[in-house]
C-alpha cells in the first residue's frame, strides 16, 4: 500500500483503527540497492519507497538522545538487522508526524510516540517490530513511523560491535585537497554503525555561537570524512528531545577536539548530508561520548603560512615563514619543494626557529618564467611525533613563478587546480597591473552599492573590489591595480587595501553575456558558475517563479525561471540602493514575465544569485512604490507601469483626491512635460520622447512620489 492511501487513512480514522497487517521486511531488503545502480551512482534504494512496511531491528541509539531538532519537531533511532552485521544491515527510523499528515511540532511527536510506543519500546538492546512509511530524505533511507503499536520481541540484546572500515570506502581524496564520494562502496553501509581506526583530527571550527563543532578525521592518505553531530551527546546546542518533561537534561558539553591529534578510533552511523549548496557527503555520526576513542598522540599544528612574495621572478628566492606549535615542542621543521603541480619528487631545506613558534625557510630562485612551485612542510615534536601539512604532496599549497607579475584579472581568478577559490587567497600582491572597467559604483544611491571590475567579456574576467577608497569610482572608469591582498569574501574573490589609478573615464562597458544555461547555474555546475564570478550576466524573457525563496523568513530575494513552469530557480537580489528591500513584494508579480534582467553574478549564503545594479537592468516590473516611507505605504496606493515604457505610461491613484501635478525630467534634470489630471486613472503619452531614464514626480498637495522610468525606444 503506497503513502498516498495511508496520508488519505490518517486524515479520516483513529490511530487504533489500523487493523491491516504489513509485510515484514529484512532492513537489508528495504536499503539494498544493486551493483548496476550503485555504479551508475543511484544511492537510494526504490523499490520499496512509500511502501508501508514492518521492519525488525535491534536498537542501537537511545532516541531520547537525537539531537536534531531544537524545537521538538522530530525524533530518531538507528536499528540494526537482527540476522546481519555486514553491508545493509542499519536504518534510521523516525517519529516526524508533518511526513505523515499527522500535525506538526512536540505535541505531535508525543501523540505519535505515545500512538506507536516508539519511546516505550524503543531502548537501547530491545529488538523491536515497527511499521512505518519508507522514504528517502537528504538521500538517507528513512521509516516513518505510523500510529501503529510497535512490539518487544526480545529485551537487553547485544548490540552489534562496529564494522572496522577505512574512510576511503566512503571519502577518497582527489588529490587536490577535495574528496570524492564512493557511493558503490560506501551506500552499503549507510545506517549502519561502523569505526574507523587510528585517524587524525581535521578542519575544526566551532560555529552557532560557540555551541556546535564542525571536524573531520583523516587518515595517512589524505582521505577524510566529516562528523555529524546528530547525537545530543556530541552537539551542544540542544536538549529539547531528552527524555524529560521539562527538557531540564543537558549532556555534558562536548569540547572542541584537538586539531591535528590522533585518535584511536571514532565511531558511529554512517548517513548522508550536505553543507550549504555542496553536494551529497557520507558523514560519520557518533552515537555518545564512548564513540570518540582516546588521543593516541598530538603532532605539531601549522598554522599561518606567509611567503615573502607570492608572485617571484626567476631571480627571485622565496622566503616561507610558518607558525608551528605542540602541546609540548618543536624539535624540527624541514621544508619541501618541487618544479611543477604533477611533480612529486621533492627537494627539501630546514627551516629555522626565528622567535616564538614563527619557523622560517627559504626556496632558492625558480625558472624558467610561468613555472609552479609546490611546497609542503614537515613538523616534527620532541617525542618523534610529525605533521606533514598539508600533506606529502603539497596539495593546493604552491605559487607562481612570473617575471611580469600579475598582469591579468584571470591570474587572479583562475585556479590551475579547479578550485572555486584564487590561488592567493590571503596574499598581498605588490607586482600587480590589473586593468579592469568599473561594471557597478558604491558612491551611487542609483547603483549596486559594491564596486566590480571587469576587463572582456570572456570567462574570469571579473572581480569585486573591497576595502576604503572606493566611492569615487564610477561605471566606465578604467582602473589599474598595482597592489592588493586578495580575499575569498563569503567565497567572493576579492581584491582590498588596492592601490589602483584611473586610467580613463567613460568607457564602454563589457556587453552583459547571455548565453550562459540557467539550469547549469541552477545545479551548481563549476563551469557555468566560478568562471562568470563578478560578472555581468543577462536573461530575456523570463518569469518570476518565486517572490520569496527563504520563505518564511524574507530577505528581500526573488527567484527567475526561462519558464513559468519553474523545474529550477535563480536567485536575485535586492542588493542594489536603487532596488531596495520589498522590491519582490511591490514591483513583481508571481509568474509575471519580464522582458529582460541583467546583473553582476555573485554568490552569497551558498547559492549563486544574479545582483542587478539598479532598475535599469529590469525590464517589465509593473509596480514601483518609491519615496514613501513604510509607514504611509499602507494607506497610499500608487501604481505607475509598464516600466521600462514604450508609448505610454499609466498612472493610477486610488487615494486621489482633487488633482495630481504630473512632471516628467531627462537625465540631466530637464523638465520634458508637466501635465495636471483631474482623474484616479492618468496615461501619459511618451511616444515622442527619446529612449533613456527619465524621473517621474507626483505631488497631490501633500504626497510626493519620485520614480526612476526608463524609455526603451
Amino acid at each position: 500500500m503506497k503513502k498516498i492511501l495511508i496520508l488519505a487513512l490518517l486524515l479520516i480514522i483513529p490511530a487504533m483503527a489500523f487493523s491491516q497487517t504489513y509485510p515484514l521486511v529484512s532492513i537489508h531488503d528495504l536499503q539494498y540497492v544493486d551493483d548496476q545502480n550503485l555504479a551508475n551512482g543511484l544511492d537510494s534504494a526504490l523499490f520499496y519507497i512509500g511502501d508501508t512496511v514492518q521492519v525488525e531491528g535491534i536498537v542501537i541509539f537511545d532516541p531520547c538522545a537525537y539531537g536534531q531538532s531544537t524545537t521538538g519537531s522530530r525524533v530518531a533511532t538507528f536499528i540494526s538487522d537482527v540476522n546481519s552485521t555486514g553491508p545493509w544491515s542499519g536504518i534510521q527510523i523516525i517519529i516526524d508526524p508533518t511526513v505523515i499528515g499527522a500535525g506538526s511540532g512536540p505535541a505531535a511527536v508525543l501523540q505519535l510516540s505515545n500512538n506507536s510506543l516508539f519511546h516505550d519500546n524503543c531502548v537501547y538492546g530491545n529488538t523491536v517490530k515497527v511499521t512505518g512509511i519508507l522514504s528517502a530524505f537528504s538521500n538517507n533511507t528513512q521509516l516513518n513511523i505510523l500510529p501503529i503499536p510497535s512490539t518487544v520481541t526480545s529485551i537487553s540484546n547485544p548490540v552489534p560491535l562496529p564494522i572496522i572500515i577505512p574512510i576511503d570506502s566512503f571519502e577518497l581524496s582527489d588529490g587536490q585537497g577535495g574528496q570524492v564520494i564512493q557511493i558503490p562502496s560506501g551506500e552499503k553501509y549507510e545506517g549502519v554503525y561502523v569505526e574507523m581506526q587510528n585517524v587524525r583530527v581535521v578542519d575544526v571550527s566551532v560555529v552557532s555561537g560557540g555551541t556546535r563543532i564542525n571536524w573531520s578525521i583523516q587518515d595517512n592518505f589524505g582521505n577524510k570524512i566529516k562528523i555529524r553531530d546528530m547525537s545530543g551527546w556530541i552537539r551542544n546546542d540542544t536538549s529539547d528531545n531528552f527524555c524529560t518533561s521539562s527538557g531540564g537534561f543537558t549532556p555534558a558539553a562536548f569540547d572542541t577536539p584537538i586539531i591535528n591529534s590522533v585518535l584511536a578510533f571514532v565511531r558511529g552511523v554512517i548517513i548522508e548530508f550536505k553543507t550549504g549548496a555542496g553536494p551529497y557527503e557520507y558523514f560519520l555520526a557518533p552515537l555518545t561520548l564512548a564513540d570518540i576513542g582516546p588521543v593516541t598522540y598530538a603532532a605539531p599544528t601549522v598554522g599561518t603560512v606567509t611567503l615573502s612574495n607570492p608572485v617571484p621572478s626567476t631571480t627571485q628566492t622565496q622566503t616561507v615563514t610558518a607558525v608551528i606549535t605542540d602541546d609540548q615542542s618543536v624539535a624540527s621543521a624541514v621544508l619541501f619543494y618541487a618544479s611543477g603541480l604533477s611533480n612529486n619528487t621533492f627537494l627539501n631545506v630546514p627551516m629555522i626557529n626565528i622567535g616564538s613558534n614563527n619557523w622560517q625557510a627559504t626556496i632558492p630562485a625558480i625558472g624558467p618564467d610561468s613555472t609552479y612551485v609546490k611546497y609542503w612542510i614537515k613538523a616534527t615534536d620532541n617525542q618523534g611525533y610529525y605533521t606533514n601539512y598539508p600533506d606529502s604532496l603539497g596539495t593546493n599549497r604552491f605559487y607562481l613563478v612570473k617575471n611580469s607579475g600579475i598582469n591579468s584579472i584571470q591570474q587572479l581568478q583562475w585556479h590551475p587546480l579547479g578550485y572555486g577559490a584564487s590561488p592567493y587567497t590571503n596574499q598581498t600582491i605588490n607586482n600587480m597591473n590589473v586593468q579592469g572597467v568599473v561594471m557597478c559604483e558604491s558612491g551611487s544611491l542609483y547603483d549596486l552599492g559594491q564596486v566590480m571590475i571587469q576587463s572582456s567579456s570572456n570567462p574570469w574576467s571579473g572581480i569585486a573590489l573591497g576595502g576604503t577608497g572606493l566611492t569615487t569610482l564610477k561605471r566606465g572608469d578604467l582602473v589599474k591595480i598595482t597592489k592588493a591582498k586578495v580575499l575569498e569574501t563569503n567565497t567572493v574573490t576579492t581584491l582590498d587595501s588596492i592601490s589602483f589609478t584611473v586610467l580613463s573615464v567613460a568607457n564602454a562597458l563589457p556587453a552583459a553575456i547571455t548565453t550562459v544555461n540557467m539550469d547549469s547555474i541552477i545545479a551548481i555546475k563549476f563551469n557555468y558558475t566560478e568562471p562568470f564570478e563578478s560578472m555581468l550576466l543577462g536573461y530575456d524573457t523570463v518569469t518570476v517563479v518565486s517572490l520569496n525563496p527563504d520563505a518564511p523568513s524574507d530577505f528581500g530575494e526573488w527567484a527567475i525561471y526561462k519558464y513559468p513552469f519553474p523545474v529550477g530557480q535563480l536567485r536575485c537580489d535586492d542588493q542594489s540602493n536603487d532596488i531596495g528591500f520589498g522590491f519582490n513584494a511591490d514591483s513583481l508579480i508571481l509568474y509575471q514575465q519580464l522582458d529582460y534582467i541583467y546583473g553582476m553574478f555573485t554568490r552569497s549564503f551558498s547559492n549563486w544569485k544574479l545582483w542587478p545594479r539598479n532598475r535599469d537592468d529590469i525590464a517589465g516590473f509593473q509596480v514601483i512604490y518609491i519615496g514613501i516611507d513604510e509607514a504611509n505605504r499602507q494607506s497610499i496606493d500608487w501604481k505607475i507601469y509598464p516600466n521600462p515604457m514604450s508609448n505610454e505610461l499609466s498612472i493610477q491613484y486610488l487615494g486621489f483626491k482633487n488633482n495630481l501635478m504630473i512632471e516628467l525630467f531627462d537625465a540631466a534634470g530637464r523638465k520634458v512635460m508637466e501635465q495636471k489630471s483631474f482623474s484616479a486613472n492618468t496615461v501619459l503619452n511618451v511616444q515622442s520622447l527619446s529612449a533613456g531614464t527619465y524621473i517621474l514626480n507626483l505631488n497631490d498637495g501633500t504626497t510626493t512620489l519620485h520614480s526612476k522610468i526608463v524609455k526603451l525606444k
